[in-house]
């Protein structure tokens, strides 16, 4: 499913006239990003806000580049419909029966250099991806992600376990 950002509003009472189909986003803008909201990509018709102010407690980070908008971390909606989602480059990522690293197998340009510098970005101490991510210009932590998680399949860095689950160290 694609994902839209449709317009950047001052005001919250200002995004419901832009959403139309799920999966549609307005920001809402007031010196810097404040609030995403978009129409629930389930399709149940709810307007999801996401926090992207760090400023007033726990936050989204918006990415926006050339190939497209990213938000991270997933999205998990704990009422109504539960759908549970990630956004990566203009595409709605939907969690459910396939399991949640299904995703983690597309190919992407240029991910091979992005791979070697996941590779360089570690350490024999344990980082998490948003860490790894922030060291790499330009990157999002869902690609990240997915290097870190072929790099573990190659033989070249470790993933920790239990709480350290999305941690990750050179081999």
């Amino acid at each position: 499913m694609n994902f839209s950002i449709k317009v950047r509003v001052p005001s919250r009472a200002e995004a419901s006239a832009h959403l139309k189909q799920p999966g549609e986003a307005v920001i809402v803008d007031r010196k810097g990003p404040r609030w995403l909201i978009m129409l629930c990509p389930c399709g149940c018709g709810s307007e999801l806000p996401v926090n992207l102010d760090r400023r007033t407690g726990p936050a989204w980070r918006l990415y926006e580049s050339p190939k497209g908008a990213s938000v991270y971390p997933s999205v998990w909606r704990d009422t109504d419909c539960k759908s549970h989602f990630i956004i990566l480059r203009n595409k709605i990522l939907l969690f459910g029966p396939r399991g949640d690293d299904w995703w983690l197998d597309e190919e992407e340009l240029g991910e091979s250099e992005l791979r070697d510098r996941v590779l360089e970005t570690l350490s024999a101490r344990e980082q998490s991806i948003e860490e790894i991510s922030d060291r790499i210009a330009g990157s999002v932590p869902w690609d990240v992600l997915r290097c870190c998680r072929k790099l573990c399949r190659n033989g070249k860095a470790i993933e920790g376990s239990d709480l350290s689950k999305g941690r990750f160290r050179r081999r």
